[in-house]
C-alpha cells in the first residue's frame, strides 16, 4: 500500500511539473528534478521492504513505569530507593506477530533485569501461540505488576515470598479467549531449581560446582520459599520443564474469578532429586461502585525436601537449607474509592484500604528433618496493611502506608519455638506508567 502511494505521488509531481510554465524550468532542469525524486522514491522504497519485510512498515511503541519508594522501621536504618525504573517495547511485526519486551533496572540502575522478551502468534481468538522469555501466569499481580495496578507502597509480601513476583521463565505456549467472559494461557517452561549443585553427593565435601552447571547456583530456601529458586534466564537449568497456566473468568460485570497452577520437577538431575513442586492458587477480584476488593490463597507442595535439606545444610546453608515440604498462604484486601463514595465526578482518585496476609514458608516439613529443624525466622507471618493512595490521574500514584509484621516462630517442637517477634514499617511511594 505504502509502494503504491510513493509511485502516485511521484507521478502527480511529474504532471505538476509537466504542466509548469516553460520559463519554470528547461527541458535539462526537468530531467534533473525527475531524476532526483525518483531516486528519493527507491530509497523509501528500500527503507520500508528493509523495516518490515515485503514493504510493511512495523509499528513500534515504547512503555514503562517506575516507583520511588522510602521506608522507615522499627529495626532500622530508614531508607529511600529508585526501585524500579522500566523500559518496554511493543512492536507490532506484521497483521499477526507481535513483539513484547521489558527491561528493569532496578534500585537506581544498579541491578538490570531482563523481564520478559516474547512474540505472539495471533491465529485466532481461541488460539494463539506465545513464545520466548515469559511471566509465569500464576496470581493476578505477577503478570500485571505495574505499580499503580495495585494499592500497597510494595507489592504484598504473599506475591513476593510464596507467588515469587516477578516471575519469568522461558519457554512456550498457547492463550486465547473462549467466550462467556473466559480467557486461559498455558506454557510449558524451564523449571524452578530446588537443589543446589554445588555438592554432588551430600555425603562428600565438594566445594566446586559440578561439572555441566556452571550458573545454575540456585536453590530453594527456608525464608524465602521458592523465590530464590527463580534467577536470570542465564542462571537457569534446563534439564527440568513446568506446565502452568491460568484460567479466568468474570462471573457478572465487575467480579473476575481466576484459577492458576504450576507442576514440575525441580531437582535437575542434581544428586537424584526430583523435587517434584505442584502449585495452586485461586483469587478474586471485586469492583463494585465505589468499593472494591480482592483475595489471593496458594499452596505449594514439595517432594523430596529431606534429602534436599541434608544436601543444603552439608554445603553449610544452615537453617536456609530447610526448605518447607508444603507453603501455605492466603490475604484478602479491601479498599474504597472516597471521592466517588462522597459522590463528586473528577478524574481524580482517593482510595483508603486495608490488607490481611498470613503465610508460613514451612507450613509442613517432612518427617526426617523435623528433629533438627532449625526455624526460620521468617517462615510464619502475619501482616496487618493500612494505607491511602491518590491518584491525580489514573497514569501516577502518590502512596502512603503502614504495616505490622508479626512473626509467629511456633514451630513443630517445643525444643524450636522461638520468641515471637514484630516490625512495624511505614512506607511512601511515587509510582507512574508511561
Amino acid at each position: 500500500m505504502r509502494q503504491k502511494v510513493i509511485t502516485l505521488l511521484s507521478m502527480f509531481a511529474v504532471m505538476f511539473m509537466g504542466l509548469s510554465p516553460a520559463h519554470s524550468a528547461t527541458n535539462q532542469e526537468l530531467q534533473r528534478q525527475i531524476s532526483e525524486l525518483s531516486g528519493k522514491v527507491e530509497k523509501m522504497r528500500t527503507k520500508a521492504r528493509n523495516s518490515g519485510g515485503d514493504g510493511h512498515s512495523s509499528k513500534t511503541s515504547v512503555h514503562g513505569y517506575g516507583e520511588l519508594h522510602g521506608q522507615f522501621n522499627d529495626s532500622g536504618p530508614n531508607r529511600m530507593d529508585q526501585h524500579r525504573f522500566v523500559i518496554g517495547v511493543h512492536s507490532q511485526l506484521s497483521d499477526w506477530i507481535t513483539l513484547n519486551a521489558e527491561i528493569d533496572f532496578e534500585h537506581a540502575a544498579q541491578k538490570l533485569e531482563f523481564e520478559f522478551g516474547y512474540l505472539d502468534f495471533a491465529l485466532s481468538p481461541a488460539f494463539n501461540i506465545r513464545a520466548g522469555q515469559m511471566l509465569i501466569p500464576v496470581g493476578h499481580i505477577n503478570e500485571f505488576h505495574e505499580p499503580n495496578k495495585f494499592l500497597t507502597v510494595e507489592r504484598p509480601n504473599l506475591h513476593k515470598y510464596v507467588i515469587p513476583t516477578t516471575w519469568g521463565s522461558a519457554g512456550g505456549g498457547v492463550y486465547g479467549t473462549l467466550g462467556g467472559g473466559t480467557n486461559y494461557r498455558i506454557y510449558v517452561v524451564n523449571s524452578l531449581k530446588g537443589t543446589d549443585s554445588s555438592t554432588k553427593d551430600y555425603g562428600e565435601s565438594k566445594t566446586t560446582k559440578e561439572a555441566g552447571y556452571g550458573g545454575c547456583s540456585l536453590q530453594f530456601k527456608g525464608d524465602s520459599g521458592i523465590r530464590s529458586g527463580r534467577g536470570e534466564s542465564n542462571k537457569r537449568c534446563f534439564d527440568n520443564v513446568a506446565l502452568t497456566g491460568r484460567v479466568e473468568h468474570m462471573l457478572s460485570p465487575g467480579v473476575n474469578i481466576a484459577y492458576s497452577f504450576y507442576a514440575g520437577n525441580t531437582g535437575h538431575n542434581i544428586n537424584n532429586i526430583d523435587g517434584f513442586l505442584f502449585l495452586n492458587e485461586a483469587d478474586i477480584q471485586i469492583r463494585q461502585g465505589a468499593w472494591e476488593m480482592n483475595s489471593t490463597i496458594v499452596n505449594i507442595n514439595i517432594d523430596d525436601t529431606a534429602e534436599t535439606n541434608k544436601l543444603h545444610n552439608a554445603n553449610g546453608n544452615g537453617g536456609k537449607g530447610n526448605v518447607g515440604e508444603r507453603i501455605f498462604g492466603w490475604n484478602v484486601q479491601a479498599g474504597v474509592h472516597l471521592l466517588q463514595l462522597a459522590g463528586q465526578t473528577t478524574k481524580h482518585d482517593l482510595i483508603a484500604h486495608v490488607m490481611y496476609e498470613d503465610y508460613n514458608l514451612q507450613e509442613d516439613m517432612e518427617s526426617a528433618v523435623e528433629a533438627d529443624r532449625a526455624l526460620t525466622s521468617k517462615g510464619d507471618v502475619h501482616i496487618w496493611h493500612y494505607g491511602l493512595t491518590y491518584k491525580p490521574i489514573p497514569e501516577v500514584a502518590i502512596k502512603i502506608d503502614h504495616q505490622r509484621i508479626e512473626y509467629q516462630n511456633e514451630g513443630l517442637f517445643a525444643a524450636t519455638k522461638k520468641e515471637d517477634a514484630t516490625d512495624n514499617t511505614s512506607n511512601i511511594g511515587i509510582a507512574y506508567m508511561y
